[in-house]
């Protein structure tokens, strides 16, 4: 079971994403409101998911836990590069392509911690 620390926090962090996702789905898209969005997702996990005390979660939940964790981490370091690409395109299909993929990793991010959140409830028998 996930101490609740890192249920809301997961919590949080999948909606931030979700907030972003919309955000970089939107017609009207700004890059530079979206690379600001970005760092204050990587700036959260930082600060309040990466320092959470994994002592208190059962050894078979954590070390998925933590797998998914680094797979979050590397995706999000991937997202920032992906948004500094964005903002570097000039012509519209690059700039497509770009956008594609930012929205591709998002959904990846958001799937991580959609699986995070039910290893807390399969944990829990539910």
């Amino acid at each position: 079971m996930l101490p609740d620390p890192y249920y809301q926090c997961y919590l949080k962090l999948s909606q931030l994403l979700k907030g972003i996702l919309q955000a970089a789905i939107a017609p009207e898209m700004e890059t530079p409101e979206l690379r600001q969005d970005v760092l204050a997702a990587q700036q959260y996990f930082q600060r309040q998911i990466a320092s959470l005390d994994s002592q208190e979660i059962a050894p078979a939940v954590e070390s998925r836990m933590r797998s998914l964790q680094t797979e979050i981490s590397k995706q999000l370091k991937l997202l920032s590069m992906d948004v500094t690409f964005l903002q570097a395109a000039r012509q519209p299909q690059t700039w497509q392509t770009r956008k594609q993929q930012i929205t591709q990793r998002l959904q990846t991010l958001i799937s991580y911690c959609e699986a995070i959140l039910v290893l807390d409830k399969a944990d829990k028998g539910e």
